[in-house]
């Protein structure tokens, strides 16, 4: 049955200002970021580029955002496929499997983020590896797969498994039936789920604190940092940076979830 317009418009008037109590809070960073002020205050007195300027200047913020990304791009690469195989599996397997297997992926999101940075903390001093860019990149890894699980599941629900069957009466393999025939249709669901991983990894600063701390800080943690010793006024300009590049991927990843349900759909 299709809504009433009445209906129709209360939604959408709700979930804009849902969007809004969500979004704008956020945005207020970025005028911040052109402020003439030293100190962090809202509305800004005037506006400049000084502390944009500077901020790319300065190595100590170029270097954690880089590293920021690299920690991203890395653990992405890793959730990805991981993440993309345990998809295909839920959905496949049998339903016993699913309430058993399902709990499991999602207990990352279900843990609170402190308690696993501490744990890892422990484990990087029992393996005497602290400040292991590398620990930061599969915890980070481990807390994106849930999403990337999501993401490609939502793919998959949509997806005619016929074509698998006919590729496998025509003499596939089970791998060459999904690489060739599951893969490049659910691909955009996949890519939505890549860049979810890498949204999950550019805004956590818990478990990079307590892994890496100050040694190789990333771009949240070298923000914690400077609030919480000084009123640093480059900070606006680094969470203007996160913001943008946040939401620039949650759009992209938005475009290629519908562009999967097109294919699914059809």
């Amino acid at each position: 049955m299709k809504p009433r317009p009445v209906t129709m418009a209360i939604g959408i008037v709700f979930g804009l200002l849902v969007a809004a109590y969500l979004i704008v809070p956020t945005l207020t960073v970025i005028p911040m970021a052109f402020s003439t002020s030293r100190f962090l205050e809202f509305p800004p007195p005037g506006y400049s580029t000084e502390w944009l300027t500077r901020f790319f200047q300065d190595s100590s913020w170029t270097d954690a955002l880089v590293r920021s990304l690299v920690v991203a791009g890395s653990a992405a690469a890793i959730a990805t496929p991981l993440g993309t195989l345990a998809a295909y599996a839920i959905v496949t397997a049998a339903r016993r499997a699913n309430r058993l297997a399902e709990p499991i992926l999602m207990m990352p999101m279900m843990v609170p983020v402190v308690i696993s940075g501490f744990g890892l903390y422990l484990v990087t001093l029992l393996l005497r590896t602290p400040g292991n860019l590398g620990v930061v990149v599969l915890a980070h890894a481990g807390l994106a797969i849930p999403f990337v699980v999501i993401t490609v599941t939502a793919s998959l629900r949509s997806f005619d498994f016929r074509l698998v069957r006919a590729a496998r009466v025509h003499g596939a393999s089970a791998a060459g039936a999904f690489f060739r025939v599951v893969l490049p249709v659910i691909g955009p669901g996949v890519g939505a789920g890549a860049l979810m991983a890498l949204m999950v990894s550019l805004d956590e600063p818990v478990v990079s604190m307590f892994i890496a701390g100050d040694t190789a800080p990333t771009l949240p943690v070298r923000m914690f940092g400077s609030i919480t010793y000084e009123l640093n006024p480059l900070v606006p300009v680094a969470a203007s940076v996160l913001t943008v590049v946040t939401l620039t991927l949650l759009v992209g990843s938005l475009l290629l979830t519908r562009l999967t349900r097109r294919r699914t759909a059809v």
